[in-house]
C-alpha cells in the first residue's frame, strides 16, 4: 500500500483538521508526535494486514489484523507495526465535528472515543470491506481539489465508519466480557444519553438500573476516578456549549433545552462548572 500523507500535522485543538495515514508510516514517526492527548485529535486505526503493539500506561495491547483501535483524546499512546502492516490511521479533530449538532453529540457520547475501557479495539468481522470502501472514499475525496461541498462530503464519509464501527462494537459477543462494574458505568451512560431529560438527578438513574447510588459511585471512582455526578455535570457541559456555539437559540432557549426553569439557575450551574458565564463562553 502507498504511504499517504495529505496535509501538514499541527496542534488541532479547535481546528477543522482531517488526515489519513498509512500506519506502517504513522508507527515509524517519533513516538509522541503522533500523541492524540498532545494534539487533541481523535483517532483510528484500521488494520488491513498484519499486526500492532500499543503501549498505554504500563498495559501492552496485541491489535491482530481485520481489527480497528479507537484513540480518545484523552489517552496517550506508544505503538509499532508487523514488517508486513497495511492499514490506515484516521485523524481528525474535534472542530471537524463542530457544525454538525447531532454529529458532535455522537462523537461526545459514543463509547468508541468514550468507554471505561479508555482504548477500544475489536475485529471488524463481516464489515471489513464495507469500511475499507469508505476510507478508500476518505482518500479519494482528500485527493481532489477542495470544493465547497469537500468538507460535508468527508464528514459524511467518517460519521459512517463511526456508525458503522459502534455497530460491530456494541453487539453481543463473547470476546467482549468486562467486569460488572464496567457494564454498570456503560449501562448508566446508555440510559443517561436515551434520556431527554438531562436534569435528572444521579438516584433517578440509580432506580431506573435498580442499583444502590454508592455502588454506582463506587464504580465510577475506581474507573473513571471520579464520581457519578461529576460526569453528568461534565457531560451537561459539553452539551451546552454546542449549543451556544451554534448561535441559533438564545441563552434562555438552552437553558429550558436543558431542563432548566429560570435562567438564573442555568447560569449558576455552568460558572460553577466553568467559572465563567454562558454569555462570556458564546462572547469569547
Amino acid at each position: 500500500m502507498k504511504e499517504f500523507l495529505t496535509k501538514p500535522f499541527l496542534y488541532l485543538k479547535n481546528k477543522q483538521f482531517l488526515s489519513l495515514y498509512s500506519l506502517k508510516y504513522l508507527s515509524q514517526l517519533t513516538p509522541d508526535y503522533f500523541n492524540s492527548k498532545n494534539t487533541g485529535a481523535y483517532m483510528l486505526h484500521f488494520y488491513i494486514k498484519g499486526k500492532g503493539t500499543y503501549k498505554l500506561d504500563y498495559h501492552i495491547i496485541e491489535v491482530d489484523a481485520v481489527s480497528a483501535l479507537f484513540s480518545p483524546l484523552s489517552e496517550s499512546m506508544q505503538f509499532h507495526t508487523s514488517k508486513e502492516c497495511e492499514g490506515f490511521a484516521l485523524i481528525f479533530s474535534e472542530a471537524f465535528f463542530g457544525r454538525s449538532r447531532m454529529k458532535n453529540f455522537f462523537l461526545q457520547h459514543t463509547l468508541l472515543f468514550n468507554s471505561v475501557d479508555k482504548v477500544v479495539f475489536f475485529p471488524t468481522e463481516d464489515r471489513t470491506e464495507e469500511l475499507l470502501t469508505l476510507f478508500q472514499l476518505v482518500i479519494d475525496q482528500l485527493r481532489r481539489e477542495e470544493s465547497e461541498v469537500q468538507e460535508q462530503v468527508l464528514l459524511n464519509y467518517v460519521f459512517s465508519i463511526l456508525l458503522i464501527s459502534e455497530e460491530v462494537f456494541t453487539k453481543d459477543r463473547p470476546t467482549l466480557r468486562v467486569a460488572n462494574e464496567i457494564k454498570l458505568i456503560k449501562n448508566f451512560k446508555l440510559l443517561f444519553n436515551s434520556d431527554l431529560n438531562r436534569r435528572q438527578s444521579v438516584q433517578f438513574f440509580c432506580t431506573q438500573m435498580n442499583v444502590s447510588l454508592s455502588t454506582l459511585d463506587r464504580a465510577f471512582r475506581k474507573y473513571e476516578k471520579s464520581s457519578a455526578k461529576k460526569w453528568i455535570n461534565t457531560a451537561l457541559i459539553k452539551e451546552i456549549e454546542i449549543e451556544l456555539k451554534r448561535f441559533d437559540m438564545s441563552i434562555g432557549e438552552i437553558a429550558f433545552k436543558f431542563g432548566f426553569s429560570e435562567v438564573t439557575n442555568f447560569t449558576k450551574f455552568y460558572k460553577g462548572q466553568t467559572g465563567i458565564t454562558p454569555k462570556q463562553f458564546r462572547s469569547g
